[in-house]
């Protein structure tokens, strides 16, 4: 069985890595499509790599911030979200972060993170 703290290190990276079956698993087995990484909900983590479906798959999920996530898209030009939100309703919101946090989710890796080597 998973802890919750693994869970949710592993739904990160693979918002990072852009593995959405993965998320979409670790998601479906119960993990919170609203924990916050570094300051940001995990929504904003999937708007700022640009992964469409893993920011519907977190809607689906019952991810709740959404307005700051579409207001986070237009604020950075990130076009393809936007079109993939905007037409579900959600009017955007200007994120408000802790200046501590920075101003976009910086990559956060657990100690225990190890990137996919590719190899063709």
């Amino acid at each position: 069985m998973i802890n919750e703290r693994k869970m949710a290190k592993e739904l990160l990276n693979a918002v990072w890595n852009k593995e959405t079956e993965r998320i979409k698993e670790l998601l479906d087995f119960g993990a919170d499509p609203n924990w916050i990484f570094n300051g940001y909900p995990i929504l904003l983590h999937a708007v700022y790599t640009r992964n469409v479906d893993a920011v519907l798959a977190f809607l689906e999920a019952g991810a709740y911030h959404t307005e700051e996530a579409l207001g986070f898209a237009l604020e950075n030009g990130i076009g393809e979200v936007v079109a993939a939100l905007a037409p579900k309703g959600i009017v955007p919101k200007k994120k408000e972060v802790e200046p501590v946090f920075g101003s976009f989710p910086s990559r956060y890796s657990p100690l225990d993170y190890h990137p996919k080597v590719i190899r063709s």
